[in-house]
């Protein structure tokens, strides 16, 4: 039985699309992660620090972090950024189910790629479980059971 996840508007988690490959796995598959929206209360105080709301937020790209109201945007400021649970994490959240190097963003010129960092509960991006991914407006991203989104704000 497939369970879904409550969606808020704030933070889509769209249901996990079906694969033919076998060897993907969607989180309806992995039971040990319940998504959580609530992002930012589960991330450190520097990331905390540097969250603004969407109408203040100039072009670029921001990953989105749910407060419980509203989206807070956190800048994707180094072409590198470590996310995980320990301390030299550049996006450091403080959750049992995020393995202490999780995952990396990695920017090169007009992309945006995501990669775990051979996670112990996973990294999904839309649903499903990557290795590696290019990422684009609005993708939905789940470091173990934490909801991210992926933003990008155009030059108006």
């Amino acid at each position: 039985m497939v369970t879904q996840t409550p969606q808020t508007p704030y933070l889509p988690l769209s249901p996990a699309p079906t694969s033919p490959d076998p060897h993907e796995t969607a989180y309806h598959d992995a039971p040990w992660l319940d998504p959580t929206t609530d992002a930012l209360r589960l991330v450190d105080h520097r990331a905390r620090r540097r969250a603004i709301p969407a109408e203040l937020a100039a072009p670029g790209r921001y990953l989105a972090l749910n407060d419980g109201q509203k989206a807070l945007l956190v800048a994707l400021e180094r072409e590198v950024t470590h996310i995980g649970r320990g301390f030299t994490s550049d996006l450091r959240i403080e959750e049992h189910r995020v393995s202490r190097r999780h995952a990396i963003l990695v920017q090169r010129g007009p992309s945006v790629r995501l990669l775990d960092d051979r996670s112990a509960n996973g990294t999904f991006v839309n649903g499903r479980r990557i290795i590696e991914s290019d990422l684009e407006n609005g993708d939905v991203l789940l470091i173990g059971p934490v909801a991210l989104r992926y933003v990008e704000i155009p030059l108006a």
